[in-house]
């Protein structure tokens, strides 16, 4: 059974312990401390299935915590390997400060500011009715609704007039405080029980509203008046930033000069097209996405002529064709048909948003927001996770194997007859977390993976078997088929980034079949050299993992530890960056623990 709560598309705050104590050093590797605040956001806001769920919430916390120690240590080695420095780490590290110095903008200048103005239309609104129920007459000839308006005006009741005008709709219409015409919620409110509004001119005619019934549950604090007081709440707030939203982005643009080359956009568009073609094709999905495969090959190949010519002029600043391929990588966008018009169309659209962006970005540098103490931290998490994830990437070369290996291994394997062990999983693979939600959610609703599977998954080689794989090996899939095997049959794990995007899995079933003596190597060769890659990946990066820990240091404070509450929320949360953009609120981390075995074995740690 999955014990989930998903709670998606809402930054939200985590319940947490006293302020004071958010700075308190729960462990530190080498130079690098990992804060109370720091675990408890990631904790809370990782996704953790049965797997985790078993367990106790000591041992949980402690796994935890040794995944973060993980990341640590490979972050520091790559700064001090000056991986930082390589290209495209450098690029992406900049563009994670510069997306939380954009944050504090908005929170200095438009969400700070916003909050007088947030609490103003509070108060209007708690002294209102926060519904109102009404009928209409409608009519698309204005004299028309004069003279039924100058009719009500004499005495002649609403009903009356309703039910001599049989082409009249009698049903009951709800208004709420935050419609998207301000002007008509204004007219609405502002009038009692029984009263009629004037004519009013809307898109598809004229309209009189009569007012049946006004629904004040706050100021008579009757049954469900706390929700509708935070719906209220969230209204204020929305309407109050969106006004000073407006005027910020008027002010900051004012006079200032961007030109964008056309021929470049069309180029990309055209490159693009088809791309997106090809996943038409394979995938008869709402939205085509472009994989970061995918936006490669557009940098390094279909564009390489063209990425380093100048794309945006930005006053005395030129911003590169390969820096906005780069910026719809990781912004993602979806497109509804591969038609080259409709491309360029939201290539148009996406312009638009990068050189916003990029303004913004430049203001806040203006202003140091960089050293405030919210983007340091938000950055320094991330870039944490980003150069771990960097250094990992350089141990690729390590995994390579040699025939002679491979005959080495299957020989040594074959004296001791050992045969390995299989698993066979149901998994949900996608890209897109919105998905990774949804199939979540039905999970904990009691849906059939398998069902889902069907549906949701995007793995070529399980679409017609309902994403279940078949027995392999727990060598094979990488994280996938370790983790697979170190479950129970019927637990579910996930999600699980994998470089394909991310995976929710069930263990259906697990064996350990009877050794082959008359296998040909011929016949193994390429399995076993799989095996075998992966096999000295994760023996090289453990034991590389125990020499960082030698080097630099690990101190855990358990009483610390031990002392922070958490809550198995199970959260997949977005962060919305100001001014546009989200990323996941923490990152997506798999916590990796086998090396802490040997490396307390030799240090002697408890």
């Amino acid at each position: 059974m999955i014990k989930y709560i998903i709670l998606l598309f809402n930054f939200i705050l985590i319940s947490q312990i006293k302020a004071q104590t958010d700075d308190e050093v729960i462990a530190k590797i080498g130079n690098i401390p990992v804060t109370r605040k720091e675990f408890v956001q990631r904790y809370e806001m990782m996704p953790q299935l049965d797997r985790q769920m078993k367990g106790i919430t000591e041992q949980l916390k402690e796994e935890f915590l040794y995944g973060i120690i993980f990341e640590k240590l490979f972050a520091q080695a790559a700064l001090e390997q000056k991986l930082d420095t390589v290209e495209i780490t450098s690029y992406s590290l900049h563009e994670f400060e510069k997306m939380f110095v954009r944050d504090a903008l908005y929170n200095k200048e438009v969400s700070d500011k916003a909050k007088g103005k947030s609490q103003m239309l509070l108060s209007q609104y708690l002294s209102n009715a926060t519904k109102v129920f009404a009928q209409a007459l409608f009519s698309k000839d204005e004299k028309e609704m004069k003279n039924y308006s100058n009719l009500l005006s004499k005495g002649l009741p609403f009903d009356s007039l309703l039910v001599e005008l049989p082409e009249q709709s009698k049903d009951t219409i709800t208004f709420e405080i935050g419609m998207e015409d301000e002007n008509l919620e204004r007219q609405i409110f502002s009038l009692p029980e029984n009263a009629n509004t004037t004519p009013i001119h809307l898109e598809d005619g004229w309209y009189i509203y009569h007012i049946i019934k006004r629904y004040e549950p706050i100021l008579e604090k009757s049954k469900g008046w706390e929700s509708e007081y935070q719906q209220i709440k969230k209204v204020a707030h929305q309407r109050a930033e969106r006004e000073f939203f407006i005027r910020y982005m008027k002010k900051i643009f004012l006079n200032k000069k961007v030109e964008a080359k056309a021929s470049l956009l069309k180029l990309t568009g055209e490159k693009m097209v088809p791309l997106l073609q090809a996943k038409e094709k394979k995938d008869k999905k709402d939205k085509l996405y472009l994989s970061s495969d995918d936006f490669y090959t557009l940098e390094h190949t279909l564009l390489a002529d063209s990425v380093s010519k100048v794309f945006i002029k930005l006053e005395k600043k030129e911003i590169p064709l390969k820096n906005f391929i780069r910026f719809l990588n990781f912004d993602d966008p979806g497109f509804t048909s591969s038609e080259t018009k409709h491309v360029l169309s939201i290539l148009n659209a996406k312009t638009k948003e990068f050189i916003e962006r990029e303004v913004l970005a430049e203001e806040g540098y203006k202003q140091k927001l960089e050293q405030t103490k919210e983007v340091k931290e938000s950055f320094g998490m991330w870039r944490d996770f980003l150069l771990h994830q960097a250094m990992q990437s350089a141990f690729l070369d390590s995994a390579k194997v040699s025939d002679d290996e491979v005959a080495a291994y299957y020989a040594k394997r074959n004296a001791k007859k050992e045969s390995e062990t299989l698993v066979n999983i149901i998994e949900i693979l996608t890209n897109n977390l919105e998905t990774v939600d949804t199939v979540l959610q039905k999970l904990k609703e009691g849906v059939d993976i398998k069902i889902l599977a069907g549906k949701y998954s995007q793995r070529e080689i399980t679409k017609n078997s309902s994403g279940e794989f078949g027995f392999f090996p727990t060598t094979s899939f990488g994280d996938i088929g370790r983790i697979a095997g170190s479950l129970n049959i019927g637990e579910t794990y996930g999600p699980l980034k994998v470089p394909e995007g991310f995976s929710i899995f069930k263990l259906i079933d697990k064996k350990k079949p009877k050794f082959l003596a008359d296998e040909e190597f011929a016949v193994v060769k390429e399995k076993l050299k799989r095996d075998l890659a992966f096999n000295k990946l994760r023996n090289s990066i453990i034991k590389y993992s125990v020499d960082l820990a030698r080097k630099y240091g690990i101190t855990i404070n358990d009483n610390i530890l031990q002392a922070t509450p958490v809550t198995n929320l199970n959260s997949v949360v977005y962060r919305y960056i100001g001014f546009g953009g989200k990323i996941t609120a923490v990152p997506m981390m798999t916590p990796f623990t086998d090396w802490v075995e040997q490396w307390k074995k030799n240090s002697n740690t408890p």
